[in-house]
């Protein structure tokens, strides 16, 4: 039987891997289509916005990973209950692609001058106050990223987890912030997601 979902991203975590992690933790079986870099200009002419990640199921495609994580964390029971709820999450979640966006400016960077000078700037300021402020969200939510309980918001962050640490020349980030580490173990705790993440390691 053919999975239902397809998911198409590059072999990389970055955005597409808090889509992986919902996936597995549905439990659905899906297609995880890896496009190598070198195959992206032939595949890219088929995504809805020239851009990954992209899912497709029942013969159509969608894009933006956010919006395919919280379409999943809907349809999984994974957020909330009432629109103030999700009001929360989305909040939440914005903040921590904030922080992504910061991270990116500087690690994408193309002139070298420029980029020594952001991550100086920015490792004395804007990441501290970020990394602070998510901190004390997840504190204050008993461990989790919203509504002191598990969301999507969890799936994405420790998704990105990975990602932000290096963007940020942060390999020790779940050392520094341990409440950021507990989201992240939670996650890959559900056997569904651990087995998916050392199928992939294997």
């Amino acid at each position: 039987m053919m999975p239902k979902y397809v998911f198409h991203y590059f072999p990389i975590k970055a955005l597409g891997e808090s889509v992986r992690l919902l996936l597995a933790y549905g439990e659905e079986g899906f297609e995880d289509h890896r496009i190598p870099l070198e195959d992206w200009p032939k595949f890219k002419p088929n995504t809805p916005f020239g851009q990954m990640p992209v899912i497709e199921f029942d013969g159509k495609q969608y894009a933006q990973s956010i919006a395919i994580a919280r379409y999943l964390g809907n349809k999984y029971g994974l957020a909330g209950d009432t629109l103030e709820d999700k009001l929360e999450i989305d909040q939440n979640v914005y903040l921590i692609n904030d922080l992504r966006t910061k991270a990116a400016s500087a690690n994408y960077e193309k002139d070298e001058v420029i980029k020594e000078q952001k991550y100086k700037e920015f490792s004395e300021g804007v990441f501290p106050d970020y990394l602070e402020r998510i901190n004390a969200l997840i504190i204050k939510n008993n461990g989790y990223i919203a509504l002191g309980k598990l969301t999507w918001a969890d799936f994405m962050f420790a998704g990105l987890f990975d990602y932000l640490g290096a963007m940020m020349r942060m390999p020790d980030l779940g050392k520094r912030y341990p409440a950021l580490q507990q989201v992240v173990d939670r996650v890959y705790s559900f056997p569904s997601v651990k087995a998916y993440a050392d199928a992939v390691s294997a």
